[in-house]
C-alpha cells in the first residue's frame, strides 16, 4: 500500500508538490510555489520533512522548484534528484523569486543559506534516459525528457510492487525540445514489457492537464498567433510579447523570425542569453527539422544568434533608439506575467497608442500585472491586450492520448483549477476513447491510497 498526499498542484495551477509514502520510503515529487498574494507555498507537513528519503525535481520553473529551500529550513537532510541543466537554471529562479517577494514587500520563509544547503544527484550520472536504475534498495526509477524546458523530465517509479508515472510538465508539441514517450518506457506500447516489471497496467499516473478542455493543437495556436500579430502589424502597430526568460520565449522567437522575416524584431538581452543556454543544451533538442521554424532546431538557433536582421537590447538608450526607429515591429521581453519594472516600462511605452498590442501567451497568475491587464485593459491605457496560448502543457486531446497509452488504475490530472479539471474528466469519461480506469479528482490536502 502506498499513500499519495497532495501538498499542492492538483486542483490548482502552481505549487506542485506530491508526497508518496510507502512502508519503507517517502518521496516528494517537486516542491514549488504560486505567485498569488504573498506567495502560496505547498501544504508541507513539517514533521514529515525530516523523514523524506528523496526529492525528485522535474524542472526549474518556480511553481515546481523554489519551495525546495524551505524543506532544508525544516530539516530535510536528503538529496534533490534532477538533471544538470535544471540545476544550472535554479540559481536564476531562486534569485527571481527573492526579487519578486522583495518587490511585493513580503518575507521569504527561508534564508539564502538554505538554498546553499541543497545537495543534488544528477539523473544522467545514474542512468541514461529510458533506462531503469535503483534509486534505493527495492525502489527503481526511470526518467525521460518531457519537452517542456531544457532539462525538464518525467519520472517513473517502481515502489513496493506499484508502478507510478509522474509526467511533470509535459508536451510532445514543442518545435524545439524533444519529449520521450512515457508509454514505451513503461513497456506499454509496441515493445515487450520491461524485464523485472509485471506487464499489468500502472497503478498511479499523475498527469499534466494544465490546458483542461482546450482541444487545440500547437498548429492551431500558431495560426491564431499569426493572425493576431499580422492584424496589428498591418495597422502599423508594435507587438509586445512578454515571455519567461527561459522556455517558450526562445521557441517563439525562432518561429517569429521564420514567419515575419521582413518585420523588425527586437529581443531583450536576457532572452538572448536564454537562447545561448538552449544552444548549449543539445541533448534536449529535437534531432529532426520543424517546418514551422525552418529547419533543425540546433541549426536554426545557431543561424539566429550569428545572423542579422534583428536587434538585441539591454539598455534604456538602446530601447529608446529602436522605439523611435521602428513602427510596426515585434518586441520580445522577459517576464511573462509583467511584474518587473522593465515590463511596466514597456507597458508605459505601448499604452499611449491604440494600434499597439500586448500579446500574452502563457499562464497569468491572479493578482499579477498581466492578469490585471487581461481583466480590465481599458483601465491601464489605450493599447490592446490579448491572450493566445503557445502550448507548453497538455490539453484535452493530449491527456486523452496519454491516459490510454499508459493505462493506469488511478489517474490524477493536475496543474489546472478543480472546476476545469472536473469538466475535463467528465468529457474524457464520456468520450469515444474514454480511459480504462477512474480519474481521481484531488485538491491540495487530499489523500489517495492505492
Amino acid at each position: 500500500m502506498i499513500k499519495l498526499n497532495v501538498w499542492g498542484g492538483a486542483g490548482e495551477h502552481g505549487r506542485s508538490a506530491y508526497l508518496l509514502s510507502g512502508s519503507r520510503y517517502r518521496l516528494l515529487l517537486d516542491c514549488g510555489v504560486k505567485k498569488e498574494g504573498s506567495g502560496e507555498y505547498p501544504l508541507i507537513e513539517p514533521d514529515v520533512v525530516p523523514q523524506l528519503d528523496a526529492v525528485l525535481l522535474s524542472h526549474a520553473h518556480e511553481d515546481h522548484s523554489v519551495a525546495i529551500p524551505l524543506l532544508y529550513k525544516l530539516g530535510y537532510q536528503g538529496e534533490v534528484w534532477t538533471t544538470r541543466k535544471t540545476q544550472e537554471q535554479l540559481t536564476t529562479y531562486f534569485r527571481a523569486w527573492r526579487s519578486h517577494m522583495e518587490r511585493a514587500g513580503h518575507i521569504l520563509p527561508y534564508d539564502e543559506s538554505d538554498e546553499q544547503c541543497i545537495r543534488y544527484r544528477f539523473l544522467e550520472d545514474e542512468a541514461e534516459r529510458g533506462c531503469w536504475f535503483e534509486l534505493f534498495p527495492g525502489l527503481s526509477a526511470i526518467w525521460g525528457r518531457s519537452g517542456h524546458l531544457a532539462g525538464s523530465v518525467w519520472f517513473g517509479l517502481q515502489m513496493e510492487g506499484k508502478r507510478i508515472l509522474y509526467s511533470g510538465d509535459y508536451t510532445s508539441e514543442s518545435m524545439v525540445l524533444q519529449a520521450d514517450d512515457v508509454a514505451i518506457s513503461f513497456g506499454q506500447a509496441d515493445r515487450e514489457p520491461i524485464p523485472s516489471l509485471p506487464s499489468a497496467q500502472l497503478d498511479l499516473a499523475i498527469i499534466d492537464a494544465a490546458y483542461g478542455t482546450d482541444r487545440d493543437t500547437q498548429a492551431d495556436k500558431l495560426r491564431q498567433l499569426e493572425q493576431v500579430i499580422s492584424k496589428t502589424l498591418r495597422c502599423g502597430g508594435k507587438v509586445l510579447l512578454p515571455v519567461p526568460a527561459v522556455g517558450r520565449g526562445q521557441e517563439m522567437i525562432l518561429w517569429a523570425r521564420q514567419h515575419f522575416s521582413d518585420v523588425p524584431l527586437v529581443v531583450e538581452q536576457k532572452l538572448v542569453e536564454g537562447m545561448k543556454q538552449l544552444q548549449r543544451a543539445s541533448d534536449w533538442l529535437k534531432e529532426q527539422g520543424e517546418r514551422v521554424i525552418g529547419g533543425m532546431p540546433a541549426e536554426k538557433i545557431s543561424e539566429f544568434l550569428g545572423g542579422e536582421g534583428w536587434n538585441k537590447v539591454g539598455t534604456a538608450e538602446e530601447r529608446s533608439k529602436w522605439l523611435k526607429t521602428y513602427g510596426a515591429s515585434l518586441w520580445f521581453i522577459p517576464d511573462g506575467m509583467m511584474q518587473s519594472s522593465l515590463a511596466r516600462w514597456y507597458h508605459g511605452e505601448w499604452t499611449s497608442d491604440a494600434k499597439n498590442l500586448i500579446l500574452l501567451t502563457g499562464h497569468t497568475a491572479g493578482g499579477t500585472f498581466a492578469h490585471q491587464l487581461l481583466e480590465n485593459p481599458q483601465q491601464y491605457g489605450m493599447c490592446s491586450v490579448r491572450k493566445v496560448r503557445y502550448k507548453v502543457h497538455q490539453g484535452w486531446q493530449d491527456v486523452e492520448y496519454m491516459l490510454n497509452r499508459v493505462s493506469a488504475r488511478h489517474n490524477v490530472l493536475v496543474h489546472t483549477d478543480l472546476a476545469e479539471t472536473e469538466r475535463l474528466s467528465q468529457r474524457l469519461l464520456g468520450g469515444l476513447f474514454r480511459p480504462k480506469a477512474d480519474i481521481d479528482l484531488l485538491s491540495p490536502g487530499d489523500e489517495l491510497i492505492f
